[in-house]
């Protein structure tokens, strides 16, 4: 008997400017320059219906023993979207 696997997703709440919350999930970690980078997707809980938006680039930073998600610097964010471009390229 076949058992369904549930695959457990981290859901990170991004606060806007504004202030409203977006809620969105890791599609991929890259690294750069020693430091890891999420590339973080909008989030829906709803399988057949997946949430509309942009998705960001988060250097991964750790405080106090939590990892925290930043903004990354613009040559970061430039070289992690070349990095993740080329996944996209690469993938079948």
């Amino acid at each position: 008997m076949a058992e369904d696997m549930l695959e457990e997703v981290e859901v990170i709440t991004v606060t806007g400017d504004d202030g409203q919350e977006e809620y969105y999930s890791v599609d991929v970690t890259i690294p750069y320059a020693g430091k890891e980078f999420a590339v973080l997707v909008p989030y829906s809980e709803e399988e057949d219906s997946p949430a509309e938006g942009d998705a960001i680039i988060a250097r991964l930073d750790e405080e106090d023993g939590e990892t925290v998600y930043v903004a990354p610097t613009d040559e970061e964010f430039e070289a992690v979207l070349r990095a993740y471009d080329k996944l996209i390229e690469d993938e079948p």
